[in-house]
């Protein structure tokens, strides 16, 4: 992650990175938000489109939270 991150810091301030949701992703999880990822705000990604508030979707590895990190201070 240190070395991703140092590549991704050449080309933007910030970081982007999709997880899934379901308990196969927990440890990818718990690793983004240690490494100070946070929610982006977008909520939930569902097939590559936000999902909907009350829009009918699978826990699977299509269910997607986008996180982001700020690698550079401004």
């Amino acid at each position: 992650m240190d070395t991703a991150e140092q590549i991704a810091g050449g080309f933007a301030d910030i970081v982007y990175l999709g997880v899934g949701l379901h308990s196969g992703y927990g440890a990818a999880q718990r690793m983004y938000i240690k490494r100070g990822y946070l929610p982006d705000g977008s909520g939930v990604w569902y097939r590559d489109r936000i999902c909907e508030p009350y829009t009918d979707c699978c826990n699977d590895d299509d269910l997607i939270l986008y996180l982001s990190k700020q690698l550079k201070n401004f």
